[in-house]
């Protein structure tokens, strides 16, 4: 009797099991969306304008390809996001699949007027990924940026988001920025999100062509364009390549970078690749209601190009353009943190910073933290050493010098 019971049970539970794909839909009657870009509209039109970018499979294996875009973009118009995505809907043959969407691009209009709602639906959907990287459209409509045909990612979207991972691995002046990332900054107090800013450079009536990836000097490219700094869930303002750099130095997000400074006393320019760097922020409150932020920055460098006649196998010349360097890398920092106290938008998280060394003198600091922010003193230690010269420690131009004397 008891084992008929247990069978019984046992054969309950698979039952259970089995139920787990009663709404499962065929991958050939899905839409995947890769990209999706929301504008903001004016007027007697509906708030929200989406516009979903959708691949298409058959133009991507090549097998079945009719000659054919790449992608297709769909917009929908709602009072909320949510109503625009399903409006879409319309006009798609398919079920919507947002679960594999690489970018996600708010217009400027959009991030100053708020993102706040947009997030929260973004954060709710259980499709939506909050990995998904966010951009800012600079100055032009996010619908621009999802129909642009690019050359080597047949996909815009992942063209756009490995732009992105190269450029902050050899450039340094953006780092990836997901949802996750941007809810996150919302909830810290006195400070924002930031936000990468892309553009199209160029024809903007040739890149949603065919003929944009026909030529050899592409006439409309999808250009990564500064960053957007935020206060609160509102673009304020965007900082500059080397403030935004700046910005990355005090967050410790440097992976690889190219500086160039002068060639200390002689003419010329030295170009130097950072290949790793640490940053340390702490905070000193000798006094509760004045907080000091002290930054220390160790990258390690080395020498890419030398315009000038200097023998870097002496260590007084070394010493002479670590001095260089650690001065043009101080006044990134301080570029952009000036910029962040303009605008009272703790993005560096400096709040967190003096909360983690004294809890008690956090709550009393809290509630006026943008007003304390915009006067904070900041030190900064900079510290770099040059590991190496590249191939060779002397220019061939210092030897042709000496043998002409």
């Amino acid at each position: 009797m008891i084992r008929r019971w247990v069978g019984l049970l046992m054969l309950g539970a698979v039952v259970l099991l089995l139920s787990g794909c009663w709404d499962s839909i065929e991958l050939n009657r899905r839409a995947v969306v890769s990209g999706m870009a929301i504008d903001i509209q004016q007027g007697d039109k509906p708030k929200y304008k989406v516009s979903l970018q959708v691949i298409i499979a058959d133009e991507i294996s090549g097998k079945y390809s009719r000659g054919g875009a790449p992608v297709a973009v769909y917009d929908g118009e709602g009072r909320t996001v949510f109503e625009a995505v399903r409006e879409a809907s319309r006009k798609v043959p398919r079920y919507l699949s947002l679960g594999h969407i690489n970018a996600l691009i708010f217009s400027e209009e959009l991030a100053r007027d708020g993102i706040q709602d947009v997030l929260d639906y973004m954060e709710r959907d259980a499709q939506i990924r909050t990995t998904s990287q966010v951009y800012l459209a600079k100055g032009q409509m996010a619908s621009d940026i999802v129909k642009v045909m690019t050359q080597i990612g047949k996909i815009p979207s992942s063209d756009l988001a490995q732009k992105s991972q190269a450029s902050s691995r050899l450039l340094g002046d953006n780092y990836r920025v997901e949802i996750d990332d941007v809810i996150r900054a919302l909830q810290i107090p006195g400070g924002g999100p930031i936000i990468n800013g892309v553009k199209v450079e160029g024809d903007l009536q040739t890149a949603p062509t065919k003929s944009n990836i026909e030529q050899i000097n592409t006439p409309g490219i999808l250009q990564l364009e500064g960053v957007g700094i935020f206060a609160g869930d509102k673009l304020v303002t965007w900082m500059n390549p080397h403030q935004s750099r700046g910005l990355i130095w005090i967050s410790d997000k440097i992976q690889q970078t190219a500086m160039v400074t002068g060639c200390a006393d002689a003419k010329g320019f030295v170009a130097y690749e950072v290949i790793r760097s640490r940053t340390q922020v702490k905070a000193e409150l000798k006094d509760p209601e004045h907080p000091v932020i002290k930054i220390s920055v160790r990258p390690q460098a080395s020498i890419k190009e030398l315009n000038c006649d200097l023998d870097v196998r002496k260590n007084a010349v070394l010493d002479q353009l670590k001095q260089e360097l650690d001065k043009v890398i101080k006044q990134e920092m301080q570029s952009a943190v000036e910029e962040a106290k303009r605008i009272k938008s703790d993005v560096f998280g400096f709040g967190s910073v003096v909360e983690r060394a004294n809890p008690k003198a956090w709550n009393s600091l809290k509630s006026r933290w943008s007003d304390v922010f915009a006067h904070l003193d900041v030190e900064y230690n900079v510290q770099t050493v040059i590991r190496y010269s590249g191939m060779r420690d002397r220019s061939y131009r210092s030897q042709n010098t000496k043998e002409e004397e």
